[in-house]
This record gives structure tokens, sequence and C-alpha cells, in this order.
């Protein structure tokens, strides 16, 4: 195969698109773990980031090597990676740039403003925050089902879950309905026997952080590829090759090794 096919013009491109995905997943794991509070120039650096990745996914020659790349003569890798790419480009053509910018923008200044709303209970502030979130999200909904058909759920969870639909979400639910109640039943009996020794708090940051190295060293974690950060509430990402580092949290053992 050529260097110059439809083909590989789409690996190029995508390859692009996933250098700037790890740049942003840098960007975005340092923001949540590592900025301090006045850090919020980070969240426009990374919708400015995202507003590019848009541009280049929907751009008009990406959808002409789309089509030109149907027609090549594909193995079946090649053909699951065009499947994918194309599934992705549909996805993002869906949006104007306006939107993709404004959610990150607004998504990002809720979880700043969370981390001094939180401590001091300002819970309406936080909800004036979220508020701006949901309402991005619920158009961005909106655009995607009346493109799609079907419900705005739907149209979002299809991004997260390819091809899952929430009328199937039902059947699964109802057959676990049918057994796991009583699952917990028999669980629940059972720990009654038990004696429960219940972890009393708070603990100190440095010895739950030493917990959750105890707990990688076990799993096997490559410290060479990740390590462990502090930071506002308990999560873990990162991006092959990179830092896939989760953090501890302040408030909880429990929290901390779960994130560990």
């Amino acid at each position: 195969m050529t260097e110059n096919t439809p083909y590989q013009q789409l690996t190029r491109t995508f390859q692009r698109l996933s250098r700037f995905s790890h740049l942003a997943a840098i960007a975005g794991w340092d923001m949540f773990a590592m900025m301090p509070r006045a850090g919020v120039a980070r969240g426009e650096a990374l919708a400015e980031l995202g507003v590019l990745q848009h541009q280049i996914l929907t751009d008009k020659k990406v959808g002409q090597w789309l089509q030109e790349a149907r027609q090549q003569d594909l193995n079946d890798v090649e053909q699951a990676n065009l499947r994918e790419m194309q599934r992705q480009y549909d996805q993002a053509a869906l949006l104007p740039e306006s939107p993709v910018e404004a959610k990150s923008l607004a998504g990002s200044r809720c979880e700043h403003a969370r981390r001094s709303q939180r401590p001091a209970n300002d819970w309406t502030g936080f909800a004036d925050n979220l508020r701006e979130v949901v309402r991005l999200s619920r158009q961005e909904a909106q655009i995607r089902a009346d493109a799609r058909g079907g419900s705005r759920y739907d149209a979002l969870l299809d991004i997260f879950e390819p091809d899952m639909t929430s009328a199937r979400l039902d059947s699964l639910f109802a057959d676990l309905k049918s057994w796991l109640p009583s699952l917990l039943s028999q669980a629940v009996e059972k720990q009654a026997k038990q004696t429960l020794i219940a972890p009393q708090g708070p603990f100190p940051i440095a010895e739950q952080r030493e917990l959750g190295l105890q707990a990688m060293r076990i799993l096997g974690f490559d410290f060479d590829g990740g390590r462990l950060d502090i930071s506002a509430h308990p999560f873990c990402g990162g991006v092959p090759g990179m830092c896939a580092s989760p953090p501890a949290t302040t408030k909880t053992t429990c929290s901390a090794l779960c994130s560990a």
C-alpha cells in the first residue's frame, strides 16, 4: 500500500489526533491533581485544544478520505480501523465548534470551583456551575438526537457505549433484578454474623499514600510508567506509556485505596 492512499492519509490524521489527546490527558491530569486553585487558565487552554481536535476531525478532507478508503482493498484490521474512524467522524461532525468549546469550559470551571465550594459546604454555588454543565449537555444531546433519531439519553449513551440503547439496558437490569436482591440478602445475613472492625478516621495523608503504594506494588503497578499523586477527589486516569496515576484523597482510607 502506497503512502498517499486515502487510508494512509486517515491513519496519519488520526495519529495526530491521538497525540493531541495524549497531550490533553496529561494537561487534564495535571489540572485535577497538581494545579493550584488560581490555575483556571488551564481549562481555557484545554478547551482551545479540544476545538483544534474538532477542527481536524471534521475537516472536509477527512470525510472525502473516508468515502474513498471504502473502495480500497483493506485487510480485516484496516477495515476495523476505518469503521472506528468513520464513527468518530460522524459523532464529531454533528456538533459545531461553539458548543464543544463551551461545554469544555463549563466543565473545567465547575470542577475547579468545586474544590473550594465543597469544603465551604457551598452547594448553592456548585449548583449554579453544574446547571450550566447540564444545560450544555442537554443541548448536545438534543443535537445528536435530532440527527440520529431516538431519545436524548440514547444519543449520549451511544458515545460511551456504542450501539447500546436504553431498551437494551432495561433488559439487562431486568435480569439483574431477578437474582441480585436475593444475593444481597444472603450477603447481608452472612455479614451480620461477623464482627465489624470499622476504621476510625480521619487518617494522615502520608499514611493513606503509603497504603495506596503498597496496594499498587501488590498489583504489579509499573512505577516507571506512572505515579501516585494527591488530588481533591479520587480518580484514576492517564494515557498509555505515560502517567496512569491514581490519587489519594484526604478524607477516607477506603476512597484512597480504591483509587489506587
